[in-house]
């Protein structure tokens, strides 16, 4: 908010377009785990009221009330869109209000109201033709309209390379997913997270109590491969150094309270001369 009353959006919407495969959906829902509140939601899935808010009788008194949707539940913190294109085109025209004013404004039922949506918007979608296709310029790859992506401060564009030696790696993070059970866990039973990571990370953890202090890294935590007790580059289990989604959590919370970065002059004339 400056001097004079005027409101600047200070939350940042990234748009994520790329081929399938990529590990989008992911990113996005590993995101709104670490976020200290996040929101994850998938385009076919969710309408515009079910973005924003949607007036609903109670059953109980039979009077009209106001239910907020992931947006309105995202205030101060993201909401990760997942399947971005598959919505319809009257759901997204409903959060263009959102995307830029970070409000949503309700008329509906005798009830007129305002609600705060102060969180930043991290999309996935795909390109038109399934696949990135790179003969076509990128406008005709991205099946967004102008108004909508002129609401999107950054687009990213990710891109599957044919790449046998990446590909073998990621072939080999999925088999150790799929392969390795942790201590305990009965054999045919889903592989669930547990702790902080994912199940191909082996932790030690031991019984936490309210009052101790956020531990920064991991402890004990190993990465293992395909061959058990071996690490990725081969031979002996290497140590790793692993923040903790706690720890995480509290810095992006500290960060976004407490510190007030300052745009230099010749940082301003760079994004104006690239724009």
């Amino acid at each position: 908010t400056l001097n004079d009353g005027m409101k600047i959006r200070g939350d940042i919407n990234i748009c994520l377009m790329g081929d399938p495969g990529v590990a989008k959906s992911q990113l996005l829902k590993h995101i709104s785990k670490i976020s200290p509140r996040g929101v994850y939601t998938t385009g076919k899935g969710a309408s515009g009221v079910g973005l924003t808010a949607a007036v609903i009788r109670d059953p109980t008194t039979k009077e009209f009330v106001l239910e907020g949707g992931s947006l309105v539940l995202a205030d101060m913190g993201i909401c990760c869109i997942d399947e971005f294109d598959k919505m319809e085109e009257a759901d997204r025209t409903a959060i263009h209000e959102v995307m830029e004013q970070q409000t949503v404004t309700i008329s509906k039922t005798g009830i007129h109201t305002t609600l705060n949506a102060r969180c930043s918007v991290l999309a996935a979608a795909n390109p038109v033709y399934g696949q990135y296709d790179g003969n076509k310029k990128p406008t005709e790859n991205i099946g967004l309209p102008d108004s909508l992506l002129s609401r999107f401060d950054l687009l990213f564009i990710v891109l599957d390379k044919h790449d046998p030696e990446h590909d073998r790696r990621i072939s080999d993070h999925v088999l150790t997913i799929h392969r390795y059970l942790p201590p305990g866990h009965k054999e045919g039973a889903p592989i669930r997270e547990f702790g902080t990571l994912h199940a191909f990370y082996l932790l030690n953890d031991d019984a936490e109590g309210i009052e101790q202090e956020t531990p920064i890294y991991e402890e004990s935590t190993k990465v293992v491969s395909r061959n058990t007790g071996t690490s990725q580059g081969g031979g002996n289990s290497a140590q790793y150094e692993i923040f903790s989604i706690a720890f995480i959590k509290k810095y992006i919370l500290y960060a976004k309270n407490r510190v007030v970065p300052d745009l230099s002059e010749e940082a301003a004339t760079f994004i104006a001369q690239s724009y």
